[in-house]
């Protein structure tokens, strides 16, 4: 098999960039390396149509002649190369993302022997029947539907993949490398070492990582005034704890990044004193985008990560996998393809964005043994020698 793979990239930088970039190097090393004529050829359409977080979703004509580009290249290496089987990631429920899904399966899929999609979204097929007129449901169902296979992140974006009929549906996790494999010897240490401190007479911080879209969907205004509402209460109580908030990523908007501007300059999110020591210290930090080691860092100074999404599309979000990499404990809500994700790990699943509820759950955890639960399951689950595997298996199958 010769797989074209029709999927951007970083930048932007998100899960679904991030994980075609391991597939595709995953893939080509091992196809590099591999003797056998089952190992699939891979030649990547880096379809890249935005150039930031602000970009994306957003109508350009120039994005229009971009995705025609794409599309010919497409071409040359199905008929220069004899690539017959093409890999592309459908759009989540969103009208401007779906019509660019038309127009590359309209141009493309009629010259490919076979599909592939992976599903990194849910709930194309939900939107579809929710707010699709009757048209644009027609439409979709004709040129997405009857795959040759669909790849879904887990057991619960097995229904929404299917509502488009394909010939066959396999499940295959997110995986990523281990970004701190000395965590036995180093991470885990430090993070009961400073649970000995917040719990002892003169207590300590607990940092709280917020990471991914700085978006109200994906919860970073409901972890915000949760933030504010657990110091309260610990200020009521004396306690000499202090909840830091670490925030980092992209704003979607200008109107989000002056929204979370307003609302740590109030006053419960203002400077508090630092528990340790007489200097004070922000209660909220925006580190920005952060890559590589730098995020890194964030996961290994952090004591908890606060992630309460509901974002529509939500699949399997690779800020979670990171977490269980560094064996954090986890705040999530009870949204889409999460629960399954975080089944049998330490997490405080909450119902919704309700700030009280996120705050109780922080207040637990500042409080709980620290263990690595998490850590074993990323290991067990979530690596990036399973991810490969299982993508393997599967394109093997086709």
């Amino acid at each position: 098999m010769k797989l074209v793979v029709f999927a951007h990239t970083p930048p932007p930088l998100h899960g679904q960039s991030y994980m075609v970039k391991l597939m595709l190097d995953g893939l080509q090393r091992e196809a590099a390396g591999a003797s056998d004529t089952k190992s699939p050829g891979i030649f990547h359409v880096d379809a890249k149509l935005s150039a930031s977080a602000q970009a994306v979703g957003k109508f350009k004509w120039s994005k229009f002649f971009l995705l025609l580009g794409y599309c010919f290249t497409a071409w040359w290496y199905r008929f220069a190369y004899g690539a017959d089987t093409l890999y592309y990631i459908p759009a989540p429920g969103k009208r401007a993302a779906l019509y660019r899904d038309w127009i590359v399966m309209l141009l493309c899929r009629p010259v490919f022997k076979k599909t592939i999609f992976h599903w990194h979204a849910v709930g194309l097929g939900d939107w579809l029947e929710r707010e699709g007129k009757p048209w644009e449901k027609r439409i979709s169902h004709r040129l997405l539907g009857g795959v040759d296979l669909a790849i879904v992140l887990s057991e619960f974006a097995r229904a929404d993949a299917g509502r488009f009929s394909p010939h066959e549906i396999e499940i295959v996790p997110n995986g990523i490398p281990d970004p701190c494999p000395d965590f036995n010897e180093s991470v885990l240490p430090e993070r009961r070492k400073r649970f000995r401190l917040r719990n002892g007479p003169e207590g300590a911080t607990f940092t709280v990582l917020f990471i991914g879209a700085c978006t109200a969907a994906k919860g970073l205004f409901a972890t915000l005034d949760a933030a504010g509402l657990i110091n309260q209460r610990l200020r009521a109580r004396n306690s000499p704890i202090l909840v830091r908030l670490i925030v980092a990523g992209e704003f979607a908007s200008a109107e989000d990044e002056a929204r979370f501007k307003k609302r740590i300059a109030k006053p419960d999110l203002a400077q508090r004193p630092n528990p340790r020591a007489t200097e004070y210290e922000d209660a909220v930090h925006y580190a920005g985008l952060v890559q590589n080691a730098a995020k890194n860092q964030l996961f290994r100074e952090a004591d908890c990560l606060c992630f309460p999404s509901l974002y529509p599309a939500e699949g399997q979000p690779v800020t979670i996998i990171e977490a269980l990499a560094f064996g954090l404990p986890v705040i999530a809500t009870r949204w889409r393809g999460i629960p399954e994700l975080l089944s049998n790990c330490e997490a405080r699943l909450v119902k919704s964005q309700d700030p009280s509820e996120i705050a109780d759950a922080l207040e637990y955890l500042a409080q709980s043994e620290i263990t690595a639960e998490n850590r074993q399951t990323f290991l067990a689950r979530y690596s990036l020698e399973k991810y490969l595997d299982g993508l393997n298996r599967v394109f093997a199958e086709v």
